[in-house]
């Protein structure tokens, strides 16, 4: 079977080799995410007894966190670099256009407070949210708990945004790779709230080609950072 493969694989183009690598690393690493990275795997191999429920949660998804940076981000790096041979701006790992960027930030600041205020009043969404009860216990703590929680927006924008968006735009151009992300992670958002999985339609074809605009996918990961810190106060 394997002799029989041979021959198919010689027969595709270089682009083409390299979009069916693309989408074998992106599926592994979702799958190792979704299982080995999920707070569900720290909960049932790392989890003490002893510890409280707030301490509990803080831990388990600061694993979460921090498997998100691993698996989606520095995992990445060293593919782009080591055997695309090519250079991290290029997935939009840089500013880009700043400018924009900027005036994109600053306008969400402004805007999303109502949508999230009104998405914390649904009993629904409050069951969810916060996290863990220690990232508003103090403003100290809510500190921290941003600082644990930007590794996994790092992760996410850049696998999805960066690595999976701008990556296969270049063999399917910016309107399928624009529907490839935006169906990925819809999908991860199932089984949360309804309205944040709507929410991850919309927000992953804005952010996809925010993206795209500013060449850059440090504006997304600015935008879902603060989208995330303004849900958890505002839930809690």
């Amino acid at each position: 079977m394997i002799k029989g493969l041979k021959p198919a694989i010689e027969q595709l183009s270089t682009q083409e080799k390299r979009a069916a690598v693309l989408w074998i690393i992106v599926i592994v690493l979702i799958t190792l995410k979704i299982y080995q990275g999920d707070h569900s795997f720290f909960t049932q191999h790392f989890n003490d007894p002893s510890w409280s429920t707030p301490v509990a949660d803080w831990f388990r998804w600061l694993y979460h966190h921090l498997a998100s940076l691993l698996l989606w981000a520095i995992v990445p790096f060293i593919i782009i670099r080591a055997f695309f041979k090519e250079r991290l701006s290029a997935y939009g790992w840089q500013l880009g256009d700043w400018r924009f960027g900027l005036k994109a930030t600053l306008l969400a600041v402004v805007i999303m407070p109502l949508p999230v205020y009104i998405s914390s009043l649904n009993p629904e969404h409050r069951e969810w949210y916060p996290l863990t009860t220690l990232a508003t216990a103090s403003i100290g703590y809510f500190s921290l708990w941003g600082l644990s929680y930007i590794p996994h927006y790092i992760g996410w924008e850049f696998m999805f945004r960066g690595f999976v968006g701008i990556g296969m735009s270049k063999h399917y151009g910016k309107i399928g790779a624009t529907g490839i992300q935006v169906i990925m992670t819809t999908l991860l958002h199932i089984g949360k709230p309804m309205g944040e999985t709507w929410g991850a339609v919309i927000g992953g074809v804005y952010l996809g080609w925010l993206t795209y605009r500013t060449e850059s996918v440090w504006w997304a990961i600015l935008f879902h950072f603060y989208l995330g810190m303004l849900n958890t106060w505002m839930c809690a």
